[in-house]
């Protein structure tokens, strides 16, 4: 008499509980130009990482995923600092050809297979520069930006 009632509750426990495919998250190290000198014609620099992590459930899974910025267009991003106002652009690239935005076509894409119970992590680079004939006061600019992860 005791079996059909354990077979019972096994099979609510098994519905109840739906294995979850994949899951992810992303971490960010903070972007810095150090101090800004405001010259004329000067490039400054920086680069900053994003962390991928994704967590496979109880079987394989074929993961997918979109980095994009916070922009609603691909333009220039601005700091608020007490001499005014500095911009700069992200990009994916070291040679700063293409663009890190909010949209498939500048996004930050990557896609693999998880095998059961695995995770994976990555790491991508945002290159960040301040353009050139920038006139900006010396002084420390702060921004705020967000990564979206889609997946």
């Amino acid at each position: 008499m005791k079996l059909p009632a354990t077979f019972c509750c096994l099979g609510i426990a098994l519905i109840g509980a739906p294995a979850m495919a994949y899951d992810c998250s992303v971490a960010a190290t903070p972007l810095n130009f150090g101090m800004v000198e405001g010259r004329t014609g000067q490039v400054t620099r920086s680069t900053a990482t994003l962390t991928v992590v994704c967590q496979s459930g109880n079987s394989a899974a074929t993961v997918s995923y979109q980095l994009l910025s916070d922009t609603f267009s691909a333009g220039d991003k601005t700091m608020m600092g007490g001499n005014g106002e500095a911009s700069y652009q992200l990009y994916t690239s070291r040679s700063y050809q293409q663009v890190w935005g909010d949209t498939s076509g500048n996004a930050i894409s990557d896609s693999y297979t998880l095998a059961a119970n695995t995770s994976q992590t990555r790491v991508y680079t945002v290159y960040a520069r301040m353009q050139p004939g920038l006139k900006v006061g010396p002084g420390q600019y702060t921004g705020v930006s967000t990564v979206r992860l889609i997946y």
